[in-house]
């Protein structure tokens, strides 16, 4: 396999595990936590603020999100508490294997960089507080072009803004819509197949599926 000249991870579910924010709905809602249905939820906010031009930040969306599923779950959840779990999102933590895949791509000198739906803020301080900021040349938001992935702008300007080609870059996600969405905006793309993720999308998954970031590890160095 062709070395890529930038790798670009998503960061929620990809890098770091929704462990803490799943506790915090079973906190809310039981045993029968909505944590799907509200990432599902977020999704479905972020593609119609595409589609209609009103773009906020993914952590309006996601309190918007959760408000709207805890009234169908007949939840009456105050704004401020829909805000606090939101919040959780700032410091999960990274999966197990993510640091030591990183720092061996780190020391094959591989160029890195977050790109995510999340504010700019928000993932710095995801990175800083996982302890992952120092591997990353850049933190990069889809607030700078202020369009959510999957649209092409976030691909297409993390490779503008690292000098690459977008060709050149490869997108790596524990989502399938995101993996496809690089791919259709002509980057390269790896799917990190974890134990509860699917390929759930027409045609084949893009040319490197590997089951977490250590797997992306060892397909990546020679």
């Amino acid at each position: 396999m062709s070395r890529p000249a930038l790798l670009a991870f998503d960061v929620n579910e990809t890098l770091l595990s929704l462990a803490p924010i799943k506790a915090r709905f079973e906190e809310a809602f039981g045993i029968d936590a909505p944590v799907g249905e509200w990432f599902s939820r977020m999704l479905h906010g972020s593609l119609v603020a595409n589609h209609v031009g009103d773009y906020r930040s993914f952590a309006e969306i996601g309190i918007e999100s959760l408000l709207t599923v805890s009234k169908k779950r007949g939840l009456a959840m105050r704004g401020e508490d829909a805000g606090s779990i939101v919040s959780t999102m700032t410091s999960l933590p990274p999966h197990p294997e993510v640091h030591d895949a990183l720092q061996r791509l780190f020391d094959a000198d591989f160029a890195m960089v977050a790109l995510t739906n999340g504010s700019t803020s928000a993932a710095n301080d995801q990175m800083e507080n996982a302890g992952l900021r120092t591997f990353l040349r850049r933190v990069i938001s889809v607030e700078e072009v202020r369009r959510f992935k999957p649209a092409p702008e976030p691909y297409q300007h993390a490779a503008d803004v690292m000098g690459v080609e977008i060709a050149d870059m490869m997108l790596v996600a524990a989502h399938d819509w995101d993996c496809a969405g690089a791919v259709a905006a002509g980057a390269r793309s790896a799917f990190v197949q974890r134990s509860d993720v699917v390929w759930s999308l027409p045609g084949e998954p893009p040319e490197l599926v590997v089951d977490d970031i250590a797997g992306l590890a060892d397909a990546l160095i020679d």
